[in-house]
């Protein structure tokens, strides 16, 4: 079984696949990816898939990056979150929410195995962070909600 992290990204610009790897490094994390570094299509422009590997004996972290406009998972995605959002409570922070989910214009989704090490939570908490940072973005976690700009759980969604 999986679960997925999202950063839903309120800016166009996109990190490479190189500037992703080099934030990981410079952090001191030793992983793989596929593609890999020398493959002809790792610096691929308008990337859309990566797989990081932070241990040779767990599922790596499945990285796919959906555009708005572009990408009809997108849609998909959105809606279901906003239907999930107007079901709460209305406050403050619900209103937040529903307010990143309506202005997004990308979404990283991470599919992460539910058997991640505690290396691996370090390891996705920097790649969400930098995601987040690089991107203008806010991180959803599946069973935890969405998290506000200094890390705080803005709303609880299950």
């Amino acid at each position: 079984m999986s679960f997925y992290a999202r950063v839903f990204s309120m800016a166009e610009d996109y990190p490479s696949r190189f500037a992703i790897c080099d934030e990981l490094l410079e952090a001191e994390y030793e992983f793989s990816t596929f593609p890999g570094k020398f493959d002809e299509d790792f610096d691929e422009k308008d990337w859309k898939y990566l797989m990081l590997e932070y241990d040779p004996n767990h599922e790596p972290i499945r990285l796919e990056r959906n555009i708005k406009g572009v990408d009809p998972i997108f849609e998909e995605e959105r809606q279901e979150f906003l239907d999930v959002l107007q079901e709460l409570p209305y406050s403050k922070e619900q209103k937040k929410a529903v307010d990143i989910v309506k202005n997004m214009v990308q979404i990283y989704a991470l599919d992460v195995d539910e058997d991640i090490t505690e290396e691996g939570w370090e390891f996705l908490e920097a790649l969400l962070d930098f995601l987040a940072d690089a991107t203008d973005g806010y991180v959803q976690i599946d069973e935890e909600g969405i998290y506000g700009k200094e890390g705080e759980l803005l709303v609880e969604m299950e």
